[in-house]
């Protein structure tokens, strides 16, 4: 998977890998619940993140992410938009 191009789109708002729902399921969970799992499940979450950028298509990495445990789900959406949090911010501002 081409994660340059899968960070571009995202930060023109276009997120490849996840549905409206999917996205607004994982920010509506309980931050100490999904750090237990994060706790609790890190080889697998790591897993699953190597499985992911592994497949060749955003279509069959959305279809990966679709099939994972929610909890599993919600914590990659969240990863996500913290890479693309942190790369917003780390770019140049221009005036």
């Amino acid at each position: 998977m081409n994660t340059e191009r899968l960070l571009d789109c995202g930060e023109r708002g276009l997120h490849l890998l996840f549905d409206p729902e999917m996205i607004h399921d994982a920010f509506a969970q309980d931050a100490g619940a999904l750090r237990a799992v994060v706790d609790g499940r890190l080889e697998e979450i790591h897993a699953a993140v190597r499985r992911l950028l592994a497949l060749p298509s955003a279509t069959q990495a959305r279809e990966f992410v679709a099939a994972l445990p929610s909890d599993v789900r919600h914590v990659l959406v969240l990863l996500y938009f913290e890479l693309l949090d942190d790369r917003l911010r780390r770019r140049e501002v221009r005036h």
